[in-house]
């Protein structure tokens, strides 16, 4: 019997910004297309020794980009902008239009259009998995290769052997909770991916949808199934 195992670095390695002159330096570049140290450093009220101070270490943790700009006199000055990282850190509601799309989809067309839309979903994430176990060659690795693809698409994911032939998977996030809180189908079809992965007996033990604070799956090989 093995310890949990990690699959893949986490996504967000970097420092998350914090503290009020982070906050306005960000909130005043999504505002404006570009600005140096001395703009921003008079946009929020602040030295522009502070502001050089914050803006190497937004750089550094990949939530601004800078780009050199001439000016009439003296050595060009550095612009910058958000980088998508540091976009991302603003509000948007891309969960939101998804639910209410395949809500209107299953007004207009019937909850069948729907199911459609999520069992092709299914099949793009079986494709992605099915190349990453391309060099498995034991069990062990398949269900490794399972655990690392599900974190790369933003689950969390981390794998285990707890016994003879048995496994768990357990996922930490579910990259689209908030669609899977109206429609059920998107855990119907997660659970399907995994059983058309693994020639394996395979029961989701844990579920966020119920309350938990996870979601795993039990993976039993069959032999080891048929010989209880």
């Amino acid at each position: 019997m093995t310890g949990p195992k990690s699959t893949t670095p986490r996504h967000d390695t970097g420092r998350q910004p914090r503290g009020k002159t982070r906050n306005d330096i960000l909130d005043a570049l999504k505002r404006a297309d570009g600005l140096t140290v001395d703009q921003l450093a008079r946009r929020i009220g602040v030295t522009a020794m502070a502001v050089r101070k914050h803006l190497t270490a937004l750089e550094e943790d990949g939530y601004i980009t800078s780009t050199p700009v001439r000016r009439p006199v003296g050595r060009p000055a550095q612009l910058y902008r958000l980088a998508e990282r540091g976009e991302d850190l603003f509000p948007h509601h891309y969960d939101e239009i998804v639910v209410e799309f395949l809500a209107d989809l299953a007004a207009l067309d019937g909850p069948g259009k729907v199911d459609m839309l999520f069992n092709r979903r299914a099949e793009r994430t079986w494709e992605y998995l099915d190349e990453r176990m391309r060099n498995a060659r034991t069990f062990d690795e398949r269900v490794a290769a399972i655990a690392a693809g599900m974190d790369e698409l933003g689950y969390l994911a981390s794998w285990e052997q707890t016994g003879p032939g048995e496994y768990t998977v357990t996922q930490y996030n579910c990259a689209i909770q908030r669609v899977a809180n109206v429609f059920p189908q998107a855990c119907f079809y997660e659970l399907e991916t995994y059983r058309r992965l693994l020639d394996a007996e395979i029961t989701r033990n844990c579920h966020m949808m119920s309350g938990d604070h996870m979601c795993s799956y039990v993976i039993r090989r069959r032999e080891h199934v048929a010989s209880r």
